[in-house]
């Protein structure tokens, strides 16, 4: 009687190793989704008839605008010279 509960517990220890279980993680979400804004300083050197240029240095990209009257300046130095926060 032993011999056989033995048996029928090595037979059930075996079965449970040989379970398959799903341990996949989900998938991660998707990053770099556009969220449908538009940079409001290029669109404000835009609207003041400007023409952008995109440049990039050692810290990243960034944008420049030139104005109609040739002078080129930073897209958000403009955004702010023109916008200025009041207190």
């Amino acid at each position: 009687m032993k011999k056989m509960l033995c048996l029928l517990a090595s037979v059930a220890l075996l079965q449970g190793c040989a379970v398959k279980t799903n341990n996949e993680a989900p998938p991660p979400p998707q990053v770099n989704k556009n969220i449908g804004m538009a940079n409001p300083a290029d669109v404000y050197c835009t609207k003041m008839g400007g023409t952008l240029n995109a440049r990039q240095n050692a810290q990243g990209q960034y944008s420049t605008c030139t104005l109609p009257n040739g002078e080129e300046i930073d897209s958000w130095a403009l955004f702010r010279r023109d916008h200025p926060v009041t207190k």
